[in-house]
């Protein structure tokens, strides 16, 4: 079996194995920099990520003597890296949180005279996240890349960040996000499969949405069609059935639009800001509908008084839609 899945999140601590454990655990150092994101599956909560991970420990059965050997580094790759272990102890280090197989290239590991090793490779990986929705399309992701010591609880290893050779690179194969931010997180975690905890390193990728396709080519349109179905206030000497037309065309556009937006998100149980939008949009047409038919009864009796309610509503209405759609943007942090 290749023991170069070792190198794909592995890191060999090494040193003789022995009957009991360390006094000490092992400090394995790692480090994470993102090179892109390929995909960012909304409706299954799964991410593709490409990086480059770092991997530094030290061990004094690596070390050997540089004059002898003539250089200060041995430097292993592809299936060296593999062969350069023999049987010694290692504590392999892998994602918790992965989907399906993931793949390693482009190993490299260098050795120094004084046994300080450092590990590097370029990982693809589908993994795993909680996204949250509420705030769609405006929305910022946090994407978890969480690695774990799977065979060697705290006893054996301890994972400890290197923020030298951590960071990111923004994005190119996706264009509707943008990385802001990459946090760590070192902590301890108690698996089912044993009482001692195990060390975890836990990388958030913090993602922005780029709200623009939504903004401009699905909500400004949506308010150019409620706007257009206040037409109906000009209508005044027209009768129910043409008023009634315009105003449920509208309601129609509007609903078609609302499933553009969420075709791609999982069917969750909150409103997201996009449903918000589409509900207020639908609801202030089906308002102009009601009002039309309210003013119907006056087309004979009273038809000064209904075209004095028609000019009320000419403000009335684009009036109370903007501060609508003002209240929903300051309830969710918008704007301000």
């Amino acid at each position: 079996m290749r023991i170069l899945l070792l190198t794909l999140l592995l890191i060999c601590a090494a040193g003789d194995v022995r009957a009991a454990g360390p006094a000490a655990p092992r400090e394995v150092a790692v480090g994470v920099y993102l090179v892109d994101i390929t995909s960012i599956d909304e409706t299954k909560n799964t991410y593709t990520v490409e990086m480059d991970v770092y991997v530094a420990w030290h061990d004094s059965a690596l070390g050997f003597d540089a004059e002898a050997e003539g250089a200060a580094i041995r430097v292993y790759s592809g299936d060296e890296v593999g062969n350069s272990r023999g049987g010694e102890w290692s504590a392999q280090i892998y994602p918790t949180n992965p989907v399906g197989q993931f793949s390693a290239g482009g190993q490299k590991l260098v050795v120094h005279a004084d046994g300080r090793a450092e590990l590097t490779a370029r990982i693809a990986a589908t993994l795993r996240a909680r996204l949250d929705y509420r705030r769609f399309p405006f929305d910022t992701q946090v994407l978890p890349i969480e690695l774990e010591s799977f065979p060697w609880n705290l006893d054996e290893v301890r994972l400890v960040p290197d923020r030298e050779h951590t960071g990111y690179e923004q994005l190119t194969a996706l264009a509707e996000w943008k990385v802001t931010d990459l946090q760590i997180d070192q902590y301890d975690k108690v698996r089912v499969r044993d009482v001692i905890p195990f060390s975890n390193l836990r990388f958030d990728i913090t993602v922005e949405r780029d709200s623009g396709f939504y903004l401009w080519k699905i909500f400004l349109t949506v308010v150019i069609i409620v706007s257009l179905t206040w037409v109906v206030f000009w209508m005044s000497g027209e009768g129910l059935g043409r008023r009634a037309g315009v105003s449920s065309s509208g309601i129609l556009t509007v609903i078609a639009y609302q499933f553009v937006t969420t075709s791609s998100l999982p069917k969750v149980s909150y409103l997201t800001v996009a449903d918000k939008v589409m509900i207020l949009s639908v609801l202030t047409i089906a308002a102009t509908m009601i009002q039309s038919i309210a003013v119907d009864r006056l087309t004979r009796t009273e038809p000064e008084r209904k075209l004095k309610i028609d000019k009320i509503c000419r403000l009335a209405f684009p009036a109370g839609y903007l501060s609508l759609l003002l209240v929903l943007a300051l309830r969710n942090g918008l704007v301000g």
